[in-house]
């Protein structure tokens, strides 16, 4: 399966629905959703004052539900 080539976040919301987005910006658990076959359909600077340079990957809700639970279960402290 491909995924769509988007250009910009707003291309992403028009097509998967921000409601359906889920934006993952701490780096550990971005490392812990791909290691498990979940990949992101965005990934950009983050636009939070607070984050200004970092990474944050949006995935979609749907395919993160599974991945979330076991994340909570195994957070590095």
């Amino acid at each position: 399966m491909s995924r769509l080539k988007l250009k910009t976040l707003q291309d992403v919301f028009d097509c998967y629905g921000k409601e359906n987005l889920v934006p993952i910006d701490l780096l550990k658990q971005v490392i812990f959703y791909t290691s498990r076959g979940i990949q992101p359909v965005y990934t950009c600077e983050s636009e939070k004052m607070k984050r200004k340079g970092q990474l944050v990957c949006w995935f979609l809700k749907s395919e993160t539900q599974w991945a979330y639970q076991k994340w909570k279960e195994n957070r590095p402290k």
